[in-house]
């Protein structure tokens, strides 16, 4: 009789919670919701693949866009890693070190050390993807090049996280032995990432005098790259080609301006997905950096991206809750937070999905997708609220002063929630968010 009014309360509070959730979605089941899509659709053996087309009458299979399938598995095995910090769960350890896995194939599908892959495809599975494919040694893969500096940031993040919060010795090796053979080709290669060919990609340039000059943003990604490559591998020759580059080639001091300054309301003028790929940077770099004068010059670096240059404003106005977290874990900003928690409450599901794939979970997690009003309209030249933003493969690429240019999704395609789940373990992990928000 004693344990009725416990099992009574028991139930009455999953009454409740159901009706909350069926009222309207909390942070963690968003995450639960996106992480679940992420599983059923967008993976293949941990791989996160980038933008679907559904399957229509004239091509019966769902295929993928795979552009940035390296960098995106990158940021999600990060997201895993995270997550099973929080969590402690070994089923979330064992699906981080899947995606890490993942990432192992994509450095080394080509056959060449050190040559990464974008994308890699079962060989005889059907594909519309519009990239240059390569069949792989194994005769198992087909694979995509032409990588860029954002794949290597993303991959570099992963393997960070990875290392640092879900890998076991093996798993430690592997990522030493990947991340080596990635730095170790581009400065066999005068700071260039070079394909299987030997040829530089399109965009491949971490030179010192070029970024320097011209790509200060690029000395911040080689930066990482170079601090994560040491820290994995504990060799001094990788401290050696940082000390260099950061110190004897000033590079560390380019990257004081990493992020271009300019009016956010001249179309174009800002390209939001560099600003991804210096938090991505970051991160790494803020957790493993403890010369006090390069460090003085990332936190230089990292605030003057937040804050603008004075004259234009820098990402601060923007309510993106992963660069709200960056700034509060490293520099003790805080003043971005309830801004960026607003943003992943206002986190639409229609910014990703067709009507009918909203319905689905819907019923299956039982929650309200269109619940409370809009955001306000906001003020002539400021920012706009997540959910008056069209659909977008990510909500952070997206240019969120111009957020409704992308009112006109192909009515097949839809996208993953990695760019929420990012965010949403970052907070998790930074201890910024609890699991009942």
């Amino acid at each position: 009789m004693r344990f009725a009014p416990m099992v009574l309360t028991g139930f009455c509070a999953a009454l409740l919670a159901g009706a909350a959730a069926a009222a309207s979605p909390s942070l963690a089941l968003k995450a639960r919701v996106f992480e679940h899509d992420m599983e059923e659709r967008f993976l293949l053996d941990g791989q996160a693949l980038c933008k679907l087309r559904n399957a229509t009458s004239d091509r019966p299979h769902t295929d993928y866009n795979m552009p940035d399938n390296a960098y995106m598995t990158g940021m999600y095995t990060a997201t895993l890693s995270m997550k099973h910090a929080v969590t402690k769960d070994p089923a979330d350890r064992e699906r981080a070190l899947r995606s890490l896995r993942a990432l192992h194939l994509l450095c080394t599908v080509a056959g060449k050390r050190g040559v990464l892959a974008r994308a890699a495809w079962p060989k005889d599975r059907p594909s519309a993807d519009d990239g240059v494919w390569r069949d792989s040694p194994d005769g198992v893969h087909k694979w995509r090049g032409d990588v860029s500096t954002d794949q290597v940031d993303g991959v570099m993040f992963g393997l960070y996280f990875a290392h640092e919060l879900v890998a076991g010795d093996e798993e430690k090796r592997m990522i030493a032995d990947d991340a080596s053979a990635i730095l170790d080709l581009i400065v066999e290669n005068n700071f260039r990432i070079v394909d299987v060919d030997g040829k530089p990609t399109v965009w491949s340039k971490y030179h010192p005098d070029h970024v320097r000059k011209r790509e200060k943003m690029n000395a911040l990604l080689f930066l990482q790259a170079c601090k994560i490559t040491a820290h994995v591998t504990g060799n001094p020759k990788y401290a050696d080609i940082y000390r260099k580059y950061a110190v004897d080639e000033q590079c560390a001091e380019a990257a004081v301006e990493a992020r271009i300054c300019v009016n956010p309301l001249m179309p174009r003028a800002v390209n939001h997905s560099d600003d991804v790929l210096q938090f991505l940077a970051y991160a790494p770099l803020m957790h493993l950096e403890t010369d006090p004068a390069l460090r003085a010059l990332y936190e230089k670096s990292l605030r003057r991206s937040w804050e603008g240059n004075g004259k234009q404003p820098g990402v601060a106005p923007e309510g993106n809750p992963f660069y709200a977290f960056v700034m509060a874990k490293h520099l003790d900003e805080r003043g971005g937070l309830e801004a960026g928690l607003d943003t992943l409450r206002r986190f639409p599901f229609r910014m990703k999905w067709r009507p009918d794939t909203i319905e689905k979970y819907r019923t299956l997690f039982e929650f309200d997708p269109d619940a409370g009003p809009l955001s306000p309209e906001p003020e002539k030249g400021k920012p706009v609220p997540v959910d008056r933003r069209g659909t977008t493969w990510s909500a952070w690429v997206q240019d969120p002063y111009f957020g409704s240019d992308w009112d006109a999704p192909d009515a097949v395609m839809e996208y993953n929630g990695h760019d929420y789940l990012l965010a949403y373990w970052t907070g998790r992990h930074y201890g910024f968010l609890s699991e009942e928000q």
